[in-house]
């Protein structure tokens, strides 16, 4: 059984013994915004409650003895954050995109410079500083009202340790989720000691990291009592959701580049040595599985792109189709005409009736260019009235944008990591259109792996609690895992001049003024 604490969602996800998922279920926790909009948080009081009743229904689901389950892992989103007093109840939790440092991010940043002789990112890696733990901490120390009388923080926990720990769990993170927390050194693989005088931080305010999938203890009797599951069912040390995304889809060795096409589209490529980019065009990271991977990570980050198809969903579909599920399929399969269309044309017929989007997603999303975001641009043979573009192009146009911002940050990736001969893979959401997934093959002219269920990050997490099982001990049994659970795309040769031809067009247009 694991748990997926994502943007919005939390799922709860139970599958057999090979890994087949037989019940999930979800919910949305509430969220608190403060006045000015910068702060989010979800309510540390109902969440626990919401979590264990959320647990309930999905065994319900799954119509299985909870005694049956062998063991628990999770993951959340990067950087999550979960402030707890002395018996691990939290006190504040911080949701997606909480940005309520914004205030005190850059005075932080600045005294821990002149302490540790580096910047933040330097350190860490990672920037904006105001959406990281150290950030929200500050805030909360200029704003101690926000918490209840009496009440005092002592540890720091990304949301996937806070899970495993209330039920019974060592204090613990996983190292990949230290390294995403912004209070993590990269050269030292270590939590900056300059953290504890900038914060004035409590001594055991940060947990021990250990390796994900490593066994961190088992079921207390309070969850034994509350889910009836067995006093030896064992907790699992889990992952960010998006590494647990790349253990997924096969990146796991270095020169792998994977693309988690979620809310947001990160580009993670693995390297052997750390790299912190001097232009700040990436996040750098670590990436550490038991027995399998321990690498550094680059990642430059498309921005929002499910949000995006979203929109294009409620835009395009007939008013007749009510369900997200029926647009989205709506579109998708205009994608798919339109992807036939433009194979039977040639090259010049092609440049003449395509459309181009510009709509959110982005090279290195953090970065800034002339062009606005929300356009179309279209072709123009003459004058406007003769442009004949139907609406599968403008469909087509917005999922191209995405295919077209992923593989510039890809670019990007193999430059700055200096990969020549990457492995490849596909997954998340937006992975659910075959012909994205297939037009990613064909613009690189190599394979492209694609894991077939869009729970990428539900799926790591199965695989972690097989290592903890002993069913996977090496990077061999990991390739006769892999055989049974990714599809391997292969590039269709008459598409790919078609394809950069475009791309070409798209990037020319993206710089102009």
């Amino acid at each position: 059984m694991v748990y997926d604490a994502g943007s919005r969602a939390l799922k709860c996800a139970i599958a057999d013994e090979s890994n087949n998922i037989i019940g999930i279920k979800k919910i949305f926790p509430e969220i608190s915004v403060t006045e000015d909009g910068f702060g989010r948080s979800c309510n540390s009081v109902t969440f626990w409650n919401d979590l264990i009743s959320l647990t309930r229904t999905t065994i319900k689901k799954a119509k299985i003895n909870p005694k049956d389950i062998r063991f628990i892992s999770a993951c959340g989103i990067r950087p999550s954050c979960v402030f707890t007093d002395e018996e691990n109840e939290a006190l504040f939790i911080a949701s997606a995109f909480d940005g309520r440092g914004i205030d005190v991010a850059e005075e932080i940043d600045t005294e821990f410079e002149e302490i540790s002789g580096k910047s933040f990112y330097e350190s860490t890696g990672h920037f904006p500083s105001l959406l990281f733990p150290h950030a929200k901490f500050g805030w909360i120390k200029a704003n101690p009202y926000c918490l209840d009388e009496g009440k005092f923080i002592t540890q720091y926990l990304p949301m996937e340790s806070w899970i495993l720990v209330r039920m019974g769990g060592e204090p613990h993170v996983n190292i990949t989720s230290a390294a995403e927390s912004g209070f993590f050194d990269l050269s030292s693989r270590f939590w900056h000691n300059g953290w504890y005088d900038v914060l004035d931080l409590p001594e055991e305010f940060f947990p021990p990291p250990v390796v994900s999938g490593e066994i961190i203890g088992n079921v207390s009797e309070e969850i034994q009592y509350k889910l009836g599951v067995s006093s030896e069912t064992e907790l699992v040390a889990g992952l960010p959701d998006t590494q647990s995304a790349l253990l997924a889809s096969g990146c796991v060795r270095t020169g792998s580049i994977g693309a988690v096409l979620g809310s947001t589209a990160p580009v993670q490529a693995l390297t052997e040595e750390l790299i912190i980019d001097a232009d700040q065009r990436t996040w750098s990271s670590l990436y550490v599985v038991k027995n399998l991977c321990d690498a550094y990570i680059i990642e430059p980050n498309t921005g929002m792109t499910g949000q995006i198809l979203i929109w294009a969903a409620n835009l395009y579909a007939p008013s007749k189709l009510s369900s997200l599920n029926d647009k989205f399929n709506y579109i998708q399969n205009r994608y798919v005409e339109w992807d036939a269309h433009e194979k039977s044309i040639s090259v010049d017929e092609l440049k003449e009736q395509a459309v181009y989007a510009f709509l959110g997603p982005s090279p290195l999303a953090q970065s800034k260019t002339e062009l606005g975001n929300a356009q179309f641009h279209l072709p123009t043979p003459g004058g406007v009235e003769e442009i004949t573009s139907s609406q599968n192009a403008f469909i087509a146009a917005v999922y191209d944008n995405i295919l077209f911002a992923v593989m510039r940050n890809i670019d990007y990736a193999k430059e700055i990591g200096q990969i020549k001969t990457p492995y490849y893979s596909v997954t998340g959401g937006a992975s659910r259109s075959e012909i994205l997934c297939q037009r990613f093959a064909d613009i690189t002219g190599t394979p492209f792996s694609r894991l077939g269920s869009h729970e990428a990050s539900i799926k790591g997490l199965l695989m972690l609690c097989d290592i903890a099982d002993g069913k996977i001990t090496s990077l061999e049994d990991l390739d006769v895992y892999y055989k049974d659970h990714l599809q391997t795309i292969q590039p269709r040769k008459d598409m790919r001049e078609k394809l950069i031809s475009k791309y070409k067009t798209w990037e020319r247009i993206r710089i102009s003024p």
